[in-house]
Parts: structure tokens; sequence; C-alpha cells
């Protein structure tokens, strides 16, 4: 990776303190920060990097045009009101976004899952080119991501995030001046990190986790929403956290995933999510309004210092989540709507383009060369495979009717579904034309069609009634697939990566291992 001296890749650690009550509930050591603290901290960490650090003599082209991408973890576009959302309030800061910007109806995850999803957001490649499908992996050296390229010609950058998965255990720490864990952020630890790293123009990578486990997160009472007692909350977290052991149970034993039989395990905890499914809806509608009012602090503190006007600003989340839409729970485990469809919001500079909507299908991999576009970076690197937003949004660049467009795949190397690996196995790769979306199950060499202008949910799959269609985008599939794994084969950007404990340990907290 391209050098960024010096780095500031630390974590808040002392800032997290012990939430007692959950902890004592659901018998799990739940970390949770004071805000007041955390603050302490950005200063304690800014201050073991050189003062010099933004001492440059390098000039960013873009003028006085600052970055912010605002990642909001495991957030479906359709809880949302700016898309369509009507059954409680859950967006009135995103809405807000929406008109002053332009809203993306189709927006796709590379990836139903963390690691791979991030990872084509930063590089503008998909998983099945960059690699990065499992955390035995990491970056290779000479992969450049945005943060590296943007720190390159001048800009400070700065990155706060709440999942471990996109750490710098797996690469993700380069080009930062200031790369730090915590466990949500808004207003207050913008505010001051901002002010520990004032250069201009900046690029701020924020990554909050609110609907990622609703019953953690969502906060013990929101206005307009229904409590859930804190005893079903313990009860939910115990089947989910079940049902992840048995999920991730192969991979951590070095097994090939799907090699145990957990048939039964993973159904009993599904059925008892069922049961609960009402209560959870209602956890994960709250967590997401929580997770929109952290979203509008954050923006408050960029127009409290004056910098909203000249913000490119990009909401969007790495992947939805599956609450039994087609029988399962949690996510990566298919590319449904509800698992790949995300919201993605761009507020340009002075808020050019505001109040549009645009209805193609697009892709987070289209992100970086958007950024690179408007900050008059518009040679983007070769190795990108999306194209900058702004042709689309301009009506000069549509897509020709009929236009097919890969969006999204999936490569699960590390859960084991049987449910889902019986029906659909670990290689699946999304195809849109119009409205028309087909999923090309590789290994079991099988075809879907979902007209989604009439089943938007994905309920009948109708390749049998159109062979011909289902065919056509069938060979469109494989033949993208095997350009982009031609195209790894030639440069393979991922290195074998040993996680060290601590990792493990934030990593099997936040659900993601047994």
């Amino acid at each position: 990776m391209v050098a960024s001296e010096p780095k500031a890749t630390g974590r808040v650690r002392a800032g997290y303190m012990v939430m007692a009550i959950v902890a004592v509930a659901l018998g799990l050591v739940f970390l949770l920060r004071d805000p007041a603290a955390i603050h302490g901290n950005l200063a304690s960490v800014a201050r073991s990097v050189a003062p010099a650090a933004f001492a440059t003599d390098n000039t960013a082209t873009a003028g006085d045009v600052n970055v912010c991408i605002f990642l909001i973890d495991t957030l479906r576009a359709d809880r949302l009101n700016v898309y369509g959302y009507d059954r409680h309030v859950t967006s009135p800061h995103m809405d807000a976004l929406a008109r002053s910007g332009v809203v993306f109806e189709q927006a796709y995850s590379p990836a139903p899952w963390t690691l791979p999803s991030v990872a084509s957001l930063m590089t503008s490649q998909f998983p099945c080119e960059h690699g990065l499908v499992e955390t035995r992996q990491a970056f290779a050296e000479h992969v450049e991501t945005l943060p590296e390229h943007l720190k390159s010609i001048g800009f400070t950058t700065i990155g706060l995030y709440a999942n471990t998965m996109v750490s710098p255990a797996f690469g993700f720490g380069e080009g930062y001046d200031f790369y730090c864990e915590s466990l949500y952020n808004e207003g207050a630890q913008i505010a001051e990190a901002r002010r520990l790293y004032a250069g201009r123009p900046f690029f701020l990578y924020v990554h909050n986790y609110e609907p990622h486990n609703p019953e953690y997160f969502a906060p013990a009472h929101t206005p307009g929403f229904r409590d859930v007692p804190l005893s079903v909350r313990a009860r939910m977290s115990q089947h989910y956290r079940k049902y992840r052991a048995a999920v991730w149970g192969d991979y951590e034993a070095g097994r090939p995933a799907g090699s145990t039989d957990v048939r039964s395990v993973q159904a009993e905890h599904v059925q008892a999510f069922v049961r609960m499914l009402d209560d959870y809806n209602e956890l994960y509608d709250a967590a997401v309004r929580k997770a929109d009012d952290r979203m509008g602090s954050v923006i408050d503190a960029l127009k409290r210092r004056g910098e909203w006007n000249s913000t490119l600003f990009i909401l969007l989340s790495d992947h939805g989540e599956e609450m039994y839409d087609h029988g399962g729970w949690s996510h990566d485990q298919s590319v449904y709507e509800e698992m790949v469809r995300v919201p993605l919001i761009v507020k340009f500079p002075r808020n050019q383009y505001a109040g549009t909507r645009v209805r193609e299908v697009v892709s987070l991999v289209d992100v970086m060369p958007t950024v690179l576009d408007v900050i008059g970076q518009a040679d983007r690197p070769t190795e990108a495979r999306g194209a900058s937003l702004r042709p689309l949004i301009e009506t000069r660049g549509r897509q020709p009717a009929g236009a097919m467009v890969v969006p999204a795949m999936r490569h699960n190397v590390m859960s084991t579904y049987p449910y889902w690996q019986e029906r659909i196995g670990d290689l699946n790769v999304v195809v849109r034309q119009d409205e028309w979306k087909a999923i090309w199950n590789v290994e079991k060499a099988s075809t879907e069609l979902y007209d989604l202008s009439t089943d938007p949910r994905e309920q009948r799959n109708v390749a049998a009634e159109h062979p011909e269609r289902a065919e056509a985008m069938r060979r469109t599939a494989e033949q993208w697939y095997t350009a982009c794994g031609n195209r790894a084969a030639a440069s393979p950007n991922v290195q074998p990566n040993e996680l060290d404990e601590e990792t493990i340990r934030r990593l099997r907290t936040l659900g993601y291992m047994g």
C-alpha cells in the first residue's frame, strides 16, 4: 500500500465502559463509551502523532471540496421514510439530507456482509477481484484504497469506525492520519477530531453500528417506539449468539463451511427469532432512528465549523439484514433485496443536484469514482470497476433500456448455512435488467428470476416462465464472473492474515465469531 506517515491507527480503549445492566441481564460484557471520556482519548491518541503530520507540501486538486462517507452498518433501504417506509418515523435527518442531495433508489452493496462490502467501497472492485472475503486475509501492500489516494494528494484523512471488521487488522487503516475504533460516533467526536486534525481539505470516514444487533443498540426508550423489555432483549441476544456460533463453528475449527450438520440448531434459533419478530422490528426501527440522530449531529457539527456547504457527503450502508424475509436471520447468506439493496444518498457541494432521484441500478463500487470525479481526479485508477454517478444524475449517461448490470455478488467461505447451501450454494451473482433481477447460483447451476415491478420481495421465481430472459441474464453473469476472476488471478490483492487475540475478542463481542 501507499505509505501514510505517520499513521495513527490506534483504537479508543480506555473510553469503553461496561454497560452493567446489559452485562447482568444478558451475561455479556458489552462495550459502551462515555462521550466525554472519548474526547480525552482522541486527544491522547492524537498527541502520539507528531503535529507535523499535517505540515505537507502536497496540495489537493479539490480546492475547498471536503469528502465525508457516513456508513450505517446493516441498514436496509426499505426501513427509511425517504425510501417509502411508513410504519415509524425512522429517518427525519436522512429525509432532510435527501432534499439537499440525490437519492439513488436502486443502490446495491457489492456483498452481503461488512468485510468484502467495505473493501469494494474503498477500492471500486468486486469481491471476486479484490478477494477480501474472509478474516484470514488482509489487503496486500500494493492495493491503493480511496483514503490512501486522497492522502497522497494532500487531504487530511480521518476515520472513526465501530466495526472491527474494518480495523487495521484487515488493512483498512492505511492512508489515514487518524483512524480510531469507537462504538458510536456523533457530532461531538467529529468536532473533536476535526479540531485536532484541522487540515483542509479533509476526508472523513464514519462507520456506525446501530441497526446491527438492535437488541443492544436500540435505546431503552425512543419517543414514538414501543418499549421492548430487557428480558426479551436478553433472550434475543442469547439466541443470536448461539445461532452465530453454529454459523461460524466450522470456520473456527478449520473445516470447510458446511462440514457440520447444524440444521436443527439453526432452525431452533431461527424459530425463536420468528416468535420475537415484532419486538425485533420495533428495536430495529428504533436503532435506525438513533442512527439517524447521530448522522444529523455529525452534519450539525460540520455546519458549525462552516464546512458543510463545501462537503461531498455520502450516506450509505454496507449491507442490509434478513428478518425471515426468505427464511433466514441476520446477513451474509444470500443476495436477495433485503440483504444487498442499501440506501445511497449523496449531497454534493453547494447542494448541486438537490432533490434529484435516480432510478438506475448502481453499486457501491461507483462511490470511489464519484468522489474522484467531484474533486477533479476523474482519471480514476484503471483498477476501478465502478463509474462516476454524475452522468446518471445529469441525464447524459442514463443506462439504455435493456442494459444488463451486475451490481452485487456473494462468495461465502466462512459461514455454515445448510438451509441456504442446499438451495443456492455459496457463490451467487446478481444481474439487473430494467425491473428484472436474476441470481445465478454458480455451484448449483441454477438461475432465479424475479420481476421486481410486481414482486419486490422476490417471493416468486419466474425463471421457468421466461426461460430466454433467464438464460440471457445467466450468460451475462457467467461472462462477468469469468472476467472478474481472470483479473484477480493476474494480480492477487490479499495476503494471509493472522488475527491477534484482541481482534478476535472484539469480533466475538460483536457476534462475528462463535
